[in-house]
């Protein structure tokens, strides 16, 4: 009898275990495939965001007056060159010394930017 209850204990054994194996199998397939349809559907979603982004920067940059801000730059350039130049006439070496600090800081600025990319 020990031997016919060890024997039934062991079938029973073993087709639990196959059982567990195939749910376990079942279940981390399903898993995957679920996995893989979140990343599929956020992968769509990031695509759209993108398409949206670009096409708002695209419509930004159409609406840009381009005429108005070189004009707006001209206007600048000349009226600071008009500046420098009255500045220069009253005493040329602070123009020329204040020029140089601007170049030099912004030739620092420039090599820090360049550092931190």
């Amino acid at each position: 009898m020990t031997d016919n209850t060890a024997q039934h204990a062991r079938n029973l054994a073993e087709e639990n275990a196959g059982n567990l194996a195939e749910d376990t199998a079942d279940k981390a397939r399903d898993l995957a495939e679920d996995t893989a349809s979140k990343a599929g559907d956020l992968a769509d979603q990031a695509r759209h965001a993108i398409d949206d982004t670009v096409a708002t920067a695209t419509a930004a940059f159409r609406d840009i007056d381009t005429n108005a801000v070189v004009s707006s730059a001209q206007t600048f350039a000349t009226d600071t060159f008009d500046k420098l130049a009255k500045a220069y006439k009253r005493n040329p070496a602070l123009v020329i010394t204040l020029g140089s600090v601007a170049v030099a800081a912004l030739t620092g600025l420039g090599a820090l930017l360049g550092k931190r990319r």
